[in-house]
């Protein structure tokens, strides 16, 4: 497959994606269904990272979209190793709000988003709060069903209880409000 060079440019700054981009590349996906959209979700740089993506999603990319290994914008968005958590909230939301699966099964190296985030030990519960509040308002997020990496989110936060005991806390309320899945 030929890689068209906005997808090089989609890791770089914003000014560099701007120069290789034109909107009806937006929606462009290689052979195993990663888009331009996930491409940009991985950019190191988080301004950059959400500037190009809101402008692809602006511009008709699928946030739905997942690959063939189940991976979607979520996954590649919370396994990040570097975040503006404030600023990506609002990205965060967008993504859910346009399709995104806040419970994607994506397999045993990710699991469901939310578990992607939560095996994210750099972060501290505290620096993943705008995150959770992104999450947890979302009435459709199942914290009980196991995924495919043998727990469920809130069995996933019991393991790393150390570090995720606010997302323990969370879990347990989420269910008791809005029960089982």
């Amino acid at each position: 497959m030929v890689y068209p060079r906005v997808y090089f440019s989609a890791i770089q700054n914003e000014a560099e994606f701007l120069a290789d981009y034109e909107p009806s590349l937006a929606t462009w996906a290689d052979e195993d269904g990663l888009t331009l959209l996930m491409r940009a979700l991985r950019n190191s740089d988080p301004a950059s990272r959400v500037a190009i993506a809101t402008r692809l999603l602006d511009d008709g990319a699928d946030a739905g979209a997942a690959t063939e290994s189940h991976v979607n914008a979520l996954h590649v968005l919370l396994s990040a190793t570097t975040h503006d958590f404030i600023a990506e909230a609002a990205l965060l939301a967008r993504l859910l709000d346009e399709g995104a699966d806040i419970n994607a099964d994506s397999g045993s190296r990710w699991g469901t988003p939310l578990q992607t985030l939560c095996r994210t030990l750099k972060f501290s519960d505290e620096t993943l709060a705008p995150f959770y509040d992104v999450l947890f308002a979302r009435p459709e997020l199942d914290v009980t069903t196991s995924s495919s990496v043998g727990r469920s989110v809130t069995e996933s936060a019991q393991a790393a209880i150390r570090r995720r005991a606010d997302l323990l806390a969370r879990c347990h309320a989420y269910t008791n409000d809005h029960g089982s899945r």
